[in-house]
């Protein structure tokens, strides 16, 4: 299970309501967590992996505006309409055949809120992602590259870039062999002639998904848009991982545009976030509840 620290004081701005100290920590456990530690302004807690929506303080704050009556009802977000595309080639189908992408702007980014989306990111790669194996994130500053976008599968020799964190050119081989993410997540594309990549339109290198994404689109407290790439083996688990991460840029008053993912067969628009509808038997309601409705 994941352990999320949240600010109290972060907390309180997003939910939009001043909630004592106090009363949270008696309440919170209700949301279905465990309270780790209190530092300060910082509250440690540990949910359930069957609620991934609340790994963030922006999920968290969403919660707790229903949790305490404060704003009712289903969560409405607004998307706005793409702008951009990413083409996806036959050539990932055998690999890492899905993907999903939006682009937020309006981002207002410190050292603090770049940590927190690290830790989004992994702890979505973890529990949707089976450590990266079904779901992978890379978020991007996209100043440096020009759209539309390509996902696609390219042998060893014929490719090179600036992993992250590193500042030589190297091949998708070095990178499974001398890098440090290379070395942990090479066996979930070992085995294929060819490496999945998601490129600009002038060939400039993004990511190399699962692995690692490129130096060239390395977020700072500077950046101002975010480009955000989500691939994986299981289009549900990317597009839910999507619809987290995107939400939480939307809770911060950023602004998110969908993006085209064009496969061979279809477009679909990304991210999706229309309601999903079940059936729930009436007497397993009230067996649960001890009702009688």
């Amino acid at each position: 299970m994941a352990v999320i620290k949240l600010n109290l004081k972060d907390l309180n701005k997003l939910s939009g309501f001043e909630i004592e100290k106090e009363e949270l920590m008696q309440r919170l456990p209700l949301l279905g967590c465990d309270i780790e530690g209190i530092d300060g302004d910082y509250v440690y807690v540990e949910f359930f992996p069957n609620r991934p929506d609340l790994y963030s303080v922006e999920g968290v704050a969403r919660a707790l505006r229903n949790f305490f009556g404060f704003k009712k009802g289903l969560r409405e977000y607004k998307l706005l309409p793409p702008k951009t595309y990413i083409k996806v080639d036959e050539s990932v189908e055998k690999i890492r055949p899905y993907v999903v992408s939006c682009e937020v702007e309006n981002v207002r980014l410190n050292h603090e809120l770049i940590q927190e989306l690290m830790d989004l990111q992994e702890d979505l790669h973890w529990v949707l992602g089976r450590d990266r194996k079904k779901v992978s994130i890379g978020v991007h500053d996209p100043s440096r590259v020009k759209p539309p976008f390509r996902y696609t599968a390219i042998i060893d020799r014929d490719i090179k870039f600036v992993p992250l964190g590193m500042a030589e050119e190297m091949s998708p081989v070095q990178i499974l062999e001398k890098h440090p993410k290379g070395k942990d997540y090479a066996h979930i594309i070992s085995g294929h002639n060819k490496y999945p990549f998601i490129l600009d339109s002038e060939g400039n290198v993004l990511s190399l998904p699962p692995v690692i994404n490129g130096e060239l689109t390395k977020v700072s407290e500077k950046t101002e848009k975010l480009f955000v790439d989500i691939t994986g083996t299981d289009f549900d688990l990317i597009s839910k991982a999507l619809n987290i991460l995107s939400t939480a840029f939307l809770e911060r008053g950023f602004r998110v545009y969908q993006v085209e993912v064009r496969y061979k067969n279809k477009t679909v628009i990304t991210p999706d976030y229309t309601p999903e509808e079940k059936d729930i038997s009436l007497d397993y309601v009230n067996n649960i509840l001890g009702l009688s409705i």
